[in-house]
């Protein structure tokens, strides 16, 4: 009688072993799933993240203060378009994220709904 160990066990034991996993390697399904459904909501927090951010650079209370935020909100950007690239390589399309985000099906962090009539209100959900 031999062993038969299934590809989830040998993968499990891979993990366990604190192993890094490539997007190309074999990977159950489920988690692959999971892996995109997480950096495709850290994706969309980050350029959800830039609104009440950007509202804000015209009315920020000095010249250092608006390029301190210009820097921030290109930050955010950049930061999204990696995590974007990075569930494209798990074999999620840009498109449909962006498609799921704007219809609602995907997620992202909800303290970016909350108002920002103050600059400290920008400072407390920006930073």
């Amino acid at each position: 009688m031999g062993t038969n160990v299934s590809l989830e066990e040998n993968f499990q034991t891979y993990v366990d072993g604190e192993n890094k996993v490539e997007p190309k390697d074999w990977m159950p399904e489920k988690y692959r799933r999971t892996l995109i459904r997480q950096i495709s909501q850290h994706a969309h927090s980050e350029i959800i993240g830039m609104q009440p951010e950007a509202n804000w650079i015209t009315r920020a209370p000095s010249l250092r203060a608006k390029l301190i935020l210009l820097a921030k909100v290109q930050d955010e950007a950049g930061h999204g378009l990696y995590l974007y690239s990075a569930a494209e390589t798990l074999g999620e399309p840009r498109e449909k994220m962006i498609s799921d985000l704007q219809s609602g099906k995907a997620k992202y962090s909800s303290i970016f709904n909350y108002p920002t009539p103050s600059w400290a209100d920008m400072g407390t959900i920006g930073w």
